[in-house]
């Protein structure tokens, strides 16, 4: 495959992970709180966020090959990077310790008062996931922005 079809690529696919958590976030998420009892809502996102963690891993790795090989070079490749650890740090710390946290209360956090400490510990990590999740969207977003036509074209044209 062609390295202007390879960057192309990523880009639609960034493009796409941009739109899942988007939807993922504004839509899905609060329609499964609204809709389920919060344990049963939790389950579903939790199943959701690791699979979303893993594309942004994925897309972060790619940036960091394509960057080193592209145009974009090193702000690609710092970007990907922090994309890639961010999505690692979610997928495999973060996120399992929620789980844990779920299967310690049996699955009744919502139902502990707000001073039991387990309660606590899952209100910290729910915002670490959250801030994780909304800098894997910045980051796909500068992505996109640092590969848009418009910024290639002006490389090319030495503007």
């Amino acid at each position: 495959m062609p390295a202007g079809m390879l960057h192309a690529t990523h880009r639609l696919l960034l493009v796409a992970f941009l739109g899942a958590i988007a939807l993922f976030a504004t839509t899905v998420t609060p329609a499964l709180f609204a809709t389920l009892p919060p344990s049963m809502a939790a389950r579903v996102v939790g199943r959701v966020l690791p699979v979303l963690d893993v594309v942004g891993l994925c897309l972060g790795l790619a940036a960091v090959a394509l960057g080193a090989s592209g145009r974009a070079g090193r702000p690609a490749v710092a970007l990907g990077l922090v994309l890639a650890a961010l999505a690692a740090t979610s997928l495999f710390l973060v996120t399992p310790e929620i789980g844990s946290l779920r299967r310690a209360a049996s699955d009744g956090l919502s139902h502990l008062p707000p001073s039991d400490p387990l309660r606590r510990r899952f209100g910290l990590l729910h915002g670490v996931s959250t801030v994780l999740f909304g800098l894997q969207a910045v980051l796909a977003g500068a992505l996109v922005a640092l590969r848009s036509p418009r910024s290639a074209s002006r490389g090319r044209s030495g503007r």
